[in-house]
């Protein structure tokens, strides 16, 4: 369950961070991984509770796996670079 909170908080402040983004090379990176995550939390959990049919696709952040991994946190890194350019303006 925590693990659902901590990503739930993520899509939380994802699309904040993008709506923020000081131009559209921020922008909309950052709202294509906010929504490439979420739609993998989806898959996942309702894989898990058996409303959707089961494929494979990983937990981001906690599934086993190098490639998944590396791939969330790059996209991460790129959504802390979208708000961190937005923070450094005056």
């Amino acid at each position: 369950m925590l693990i659902v909170l901590c990503v739930g908080a993520l899509l939380w402040r994802g699309p904040a961070i993008a709506r923020r983004g000081d131009s559209p090379y921020g922008t909309l990176p950052a709202g294509a991984l906010v929504s490439w995550i979420a739609f993998q939390t989806f898959v996942n959990v309702g894989m898990t509770v058996g409303l959707v049919p089961i494929v494979g696709v990983p937990l981001p952040f906690v599934s086993y796996g190098g490639s998944a991994t590396v791939a969330g946190l790059v996209a991460i890194g790129l959504l802390q670079a979208v708000h961190r350019t937005r923070a450094m303006e005056p």
